[in-house]
């Protein structure tokens, strides 16, 4: 469901609270009046203490204000990616102005549009570089853009070592399938977000690197021993809470035969992964949040009630609320799990401890909101977009090079997929296709270059047509666009009808550049080509990068943060 399309809209809804302009909306005076004292939290009605525990994620905006307005929940997920900047901003002021408590705000990156475009959410991409420097930089990049706007939790580091290729959920979200690597770069990202002033995630606890499906959509086994889980999948995130870089760490939905014999029940419902290892063996003394309750192995098994109860009971402090129901039900059941015995009240009072001190830690209590007029000088810097820039150039990857594509070359076809926008379930954002950029980056170099760009359902026609054309070219360019989605296990997977035109172009003897802006696994099932190069990422700068490398303009200096095969090792990148 596409919930940007839920009445009314953010744009309304600021119009009928009475907002004015955006642009000089806040004082001096206002922002350091504006936060009461810190409530003591054992005064709060026991409603407003597990409300505490929520973060509600219903885009329903007017039901949002009534429960802001009676503070209980602990904080929102809005999808924001309609609005500007200086909107987004007066959205997340105005539900902090009529929380008695004051709210967290989430996802840095991911809640609204624009910004550095640094994309920590395709970590792969960092990791292609090696660069400490540059992961911690692009994370305090997006912290401080994030807080601009009102928006306080980040969602890095992924600390999922993604050991298998076939893993549809994590893929380019993983950094890699290093340990070790994942945990120099995971460290760093988590020192930036710090940095900028937000709180960072460890995600996804214990691990869901090895799983072979969607976890929105199944319940995954990660069949791993105990000696294997402690050496690569529980590694990052013991290193990590041993220095200190903890401050939220979020549960996955798969089962760990290993770590809960008894029952084949997710991670996030175990209290032996959840207390007993996390918290108790592991000595994380930060906030432990749920994934989604909105996931199917949680939802389909358990309903909203029950999911919440136990959820909590296993030892969460905060859970991601069904973004699909009234939060009000989620509140209401933790509350009749107090009642009834199944929620100890001194752990619920625990758990709004550790938020309190998140919330202290993050300055809420002092300065709840944000200067609109600041956002210019914190937000889609000219300093931000050229971190952006050096991680895609950095992050090129180079597999293959019989030599640069010639601009005298006569006759070049450009072929691609990914000609419609696709959007991501979880948060309702929206992906506009890129395949033009690629496009327009060739052509300016070969103005007579030719274009296919496939359709979504790639009809034999299509394929016919750009087989055809095929037979006149030099060479072909591949442009291979894939992604991670929630709920669609196939993004990563280049089309069969893609992969057979490729083998069928190769077969005939042409020049063939593979150009891949995803999952780079992909390429160890596609034909040796001339060039073969790796961006890990669609972003217009990568984009841009690749056409440089293409072209010989721009050396590649990128590293495989993976082992896609005997060809293609972990560490792997031709720089000549």
């Amino acid at each position: 469901m596409n919930r940007d399309n839920l009445r009314p809209n953010r744009r309304d809804f600021l119009r009928a609270a009475g907002s004015v302009a955006v642009a000089g909306f806040l004082s001096s005076r206002r922002i350091a009046s504006a936060a009461p004292s810190p409530p003591d939290f054992k005064s709060l009605s026991l409603e407003q203490q597990v409300g505490q525990l929520v973060i509600a994620r219903q885009q329903d905006w007017p039901l949002m204000e009534r429960y802001a307005k009676r503070g209980i929940i602990s904080g929102m997920t809005p999808s924001l990616t309609k609005l500007s900047p200086a909107e987004v901003a007066e959205f997340t002021n105005r539900f902090q102005e009529l929380s008695p408590i004051p709210l967290l705000l989430g996802w840095g990156g991911v809640s609204y549009s624009g910004g550095s475009d640094v994309r920590l959410g395709q970590a792969m991409r960092l990791a292609a570089t090696r660069s400490g420097e540059l992961c911690r930089e692009a994370a305090r990049i997006e912290a401080v853009e994030a807080r601009a706007l009102g928006i306080h939790i980040a969602a890095t580091p992924n600390l999922d070592v993604n050991t298998n290729p076939d893993n549809p959920i994590i893929n380019l979200r993983s950094l890699g399938d290093d340990v070790d690597l994942v945990i120099e770069l995971g460290a760093e990202l988590a020192r930036g977000t710090l940095d900028g002033g937000a709180a960072s995630i460890f995600m996804h606890f214990p691990g869901h690197g090895d799983s072979r499906g969607d976890s929105h959509i199944q319940m995954p086994e990660v069949d791993r021993s105990l000696a294997q889980l402690e050496a690569v999948e529980l590694k990052p995130f013991a290193e990590l809470i041993r220095r200190g870089l903890g401050r939220i760490v979020c549960t996955n939905h798969c089962h760990y035969p290993a770590l809960e014999p008894d029952r084949p029940i997710p991670a996030t419902l175990s209290r032996k992964i959840v207390t007993g290892l996390l918290r108790e063996k592991l000595g994380y003394n930060g906030i432990i949040m749920s994934d989604s309750l909105t996931m199917r192995p949680i939802k389909d098994h358990y309903g909203i009630e029950e999911a919440a109860i136990e959820t909590v009971a296993a030892g969460h402090d905060m859970i991601l609320q069904d973004y699909n129901s009234d939060p009000g039900i989620t509140i209401d059941a933790l509350a009749r799990g107090v009642r009834q015995g199944r929620i100890p009240l001194a752990q619920v009072e625990q758990s709004v401890a550790r938020v309190w001190r998140l919330k202290q830690g993050l300055g809420l209590f002092d300065n709840r909101l944000v200067d609109v007029t600041k956002i210019p000088e914190r937000f889609a810097t000219p300093a931000g977009a050229e971190v952006a820039r050096r991680i895609a150039r950095e992050s090129v990857t180079m597999l293959e090079n019989q030599g640069a594509l010639h601009p005298q070359t006569k006759e070049v076809l450009v072929v691609s997929n990914g000609s419609a926008a696709t959007i991501e379930q979880d948060m309702a954002v929206k992906h506009s296709p890129t395949t033009h950029r690629l496009n327009e980056q060739i052509c300016r170099r070969l103005p007579n270059a030719r274009n296919v760009v496939l359709s979504t359902q790639m009809k034999p026609e299509e394929i016919s047509r750009a087989l055809e054309t095929a037979q006149a070219a030099e060479m072909v360019v591949f442009g291979v666009f894939t992604r991670v989605r929630s709920y669609v296990e196939d993004a990563i997977k280049v089309p069969p009808p893609y992969s057979e035109l490729i083998r069928r172009v190769a077969a005939m003897g042409r020049r063939v550049a593979l150009l891949n802006f995803g999952n780079p696994y992909v390429l160890g099932n596609l034909p040796k080509p001339a060039i073969s190069l790796c961006t890990f990422s669609d972003a217009a700068d990568s984009i841009d990068a690749a056409v440089q490398v293409l072209f010989g303009e721009m050396k590649a200096r990128g590293k495989l943060p993976v082992h896609i095969s005997e060809a293609y090792p972990f560490g792997y990148g031709l720089t000549d």
